[in-house]
């Protein structure tokens, strides 16, 4: 990981509570891979002490530009709230595993939850830009809260939104969704975020297609660099950090 100085180019709420920051920063542009983290500096360098993670959300190598997307809930993200066109900001990373798309996979599903969607965006966008058919199942409380359903419809995935309040994101109907996608269009590979809920029904389809799927675990990070085990989660294989040895695994090595 590197330390990067960007400017931010936009700061604005998109969908109830939550937020999309576009920063220009070429490095690091350059440098991050689909799903991987950046820490994010909020204030002073004593308040808050701890830099904030940010899954990437999108990211432009030619053009220089970064994306994320978040909620805000404390006092870092309070701070970065208030940040305009112009103002410097300062990142560190890029951090942990990234997606991976499989050699020779014509299909695949995305699912996301709340802020998680904005992690498994980025993966969406590199198949389509492949001609890789994306089916993306979007889950949130309500329909105005189910973020970047706009722009994954208008790169060509299939999109789905379900919600709570309709009572449409119960596991029983999205299992069902996702098998429909399955059988539809012979999905390879299954990315998911935002739940842990639906990471076991994603395990579920895994097993039984026998499909690769992976999951980006949400976690309070420290240190971001493995060495605090303040982000720890059980594995198959022991506990481990999110940060460093996630926050992509194999949604048969985690414990959800």
């Amino acid at each position: 990981m590197h330390l990067y100085r960007g400017i931010v180019l936009a700061n604005d709420c998109i969908a109830e509570m939550y937020y999309h920051i576009k920063i220009q920063c070429a490095g690091l542009a350059k440098e991050v891979k689909e799903g991987q983290i950046i820490y994010i500096r909020c204030g002073t360098l004593a308040d808050p002490l701890l830099r904030r993670p940010f899954s990437i959300y999108r990211f432009d190598e030619t053009e220089g530009i970064i994306e994320f997307v978040y909620i805000v809930k404390g006092k870092g993200t309070e701070i970065i709230k208030t940040l305009r066109p112009g103002n410097e900001i300062d990142l560190l990373g890029p951090g942990g595993r990234c997606y991976e798309l499989a050699a020779g996979v014509k299909a695949i599903c995305i699912i996301g939850r709340g802020v998680g969607i904005a992690s498994v965006v980025s993966i969406a966008e590199k198949a389509r830009k492949l001609g890789i058919h994306v089916t993306a199942i979007l889950s949130g409380r309500t329909d105005n809260a189910i973020i970047s359903r706009k722009l994954l419809s208008d790169i060509g995935c299939d999109v789905i939104g379900v919600n709570d309040q309709e009572n449409t994101s119960g596991p029983e109907n999205v299992t069902q969704l996702l098998e429909e996608a399955v059988n539809r269009y012979g999905i390879g590979q299954i990315f998911t975020c935002g739940s842990n809920r639906v990471g076991r029904l994603v395990r579920g389809i895994s097993r039984k297609y026998n499909i690769p799927a992976y999951v980006s675990l949400e976690e309070r990070m420290a240190c971001g660099i493995g060495i605090c085990y303040g982000c720890v989660c059980e594995t198959k294989n022991g506990y481990r950090t999110v940060c460093k040895d996630g926050p992509v695994f194999a949604i048969e090595e985690v414990v959800l």
